[in-house]
């Protein structure tokens, strides 16, 4: 690590645990599932947890609680993309009565399922919804905030901007639009990603767009993608949904 890295001296799995409450947080008083569960506590593994334990109730009788214990790395020991995290826990609460018999928390009155399998076999490729699909470009364009070089060379006279999230509309099935202000010229740009691939399958493409669009603008290739479309929230639209 860096020497100004953020993590840089704290225990790998405080650094894990601290990403994974940063979403699931917003969903303590958001429902997380269409069944309105709701987030109760994460709760950190003890020295004899297999993993964290996600509590869930439905927000009005604590009598409905009960934890799902899953997983901070995978496998092979690597983090867990958590692009995806939601999507795959949403998978296991479906399926909790499947995931064995219960076992009690060793600290507070819940019935704890072991959801360790089934979330990994999940969480490469869970089943995404439509809202989703919206979710991730929200997810990876509101963290992408670092300057991007405006050219590849990184010329001192292109000068150093970076974008700002400013808001979105899911305009149909197929597409939604998100406003981003590039701050070197104060410019609002739309950007158009894909919502579906062309089976109609959600599209999980958008949770890449902190890479494809900076790259994009760098090679200044962007506009090539512009749309002859007139919107009144921003000078310009462009159709990334090939890319996105």
């Amino acid at each position: 690590m860096v020497e100004d890295d953020p993590t840089a001296g704290r225990p790998p799995r405080d650094v894990l645990l601290e990403s994974l409450l940063g979403r699931l947080r917003e969903f303590v008083a958001s429902p997380l599932t269409p069944g309105s569960q709701v987030l109760r506590g994460l709760l950190p593994p003890t020295e004899i947890d297999r993993g964290a334990r996600v509590v869930l109730w439905d927000g009005q009788d604590l009598g409905t609680s009960y934890a799902l214990e899953i997983p901070l790395l995978d496998d092979d020991g690597e983090e867990i993309p958590h692009d995806y995290f939601i999507a795959a826990l949403r998978a296991c609460v479906a399926r909790r009565e499947s995931l064995g018999p219960p076992f009690p928390d060793e600290g507070f009155a819940v019935p704890v399922r072991d959801a360790r399998r089934h979330f990994l076999r999940t969480v490469e490729d869970p089943p995404l919804a439509l809202a989703d699909a919206v979710y991730l470009p929200l997810l990876a364009l509101g963290s992408a905030n670092d300057p991007v070089p405006l050219s590849e060379d990184g010329e001192e006279e292109a000068g150093e901007g970076e974008w700002r999230l400013l808001g979105f509309m899911l305009v149909d099935e197929r597409y939604a639009r998100y406003y981003v202000r590039w701050t070197e010229t104060g410019v609002v740009w739309g950007l158009d990603f894909c919502m579906r691939d062309e089976a109609g399958k959600v599209d999980s493409r958008g949770g890449t767009v902190n890479m494809i669009f900076p790259a994009l603008v760098s090679s200044h290739d962007l506009e090539r993608f512009r749309r002859p479309v007139s919107d009144i929230r921003c000078q310009a639209v462009y159709d990334l949904t090939a890319w996105c």
